[in-house]
């Protein structure tokens, strides 16, 4: 019991919710393209969900924004990632040009050594 306290409030320290998020997204696509289910995946599509991603990631790490704020533009990207996969391409870059209203990261917070 003690070991589960301990990782729940290492978990809530860390605010690993976005980071799950994507790993969660990531695993869906990669289910979905092992299956045969998944359509093409247009290169502009794949431009912005790189960037989109290092967003994302980025104020992750730098404690920035609250983690629901994060874990909705997650949310965002992966309906711009089935709209991608579904051909409605403008549709899924208007999405992801969404995200990008999180505005820029602010500078890391905690700095390892």
């Amino acid at each position: 019991m003690a070991v589960r306290s301990f990782a729940c409030a290492r978990f809530r320290e860390r605010r690993l919710l976005p980071a799950l998020a994507l790993v969660a997204s990531f695993a869906m696509t990669i289910s979905a393209t092992a299956q045969g289910q998944a359509g093409q995946f247009a290169r502009e599509c794949a431009l912005k969900e790189t960037t989109v991603i290092t967003l994302i990631e980025d104020h992750g790490a730098a404690e920035d924004l609250p983690g629901d704020r994060l874990g909705d533009a997650a949310m965002t990207m992966l309906r711009a990632r089935m709209a991608c996969y579904d051909g409605r391409v403008s549709e899924a870059l208007a999405l992801y040009e969404s995200i990008f209203d999180l505005g820029p990261v602010a500078s890391l917070r905690r700095q390892r050594p």
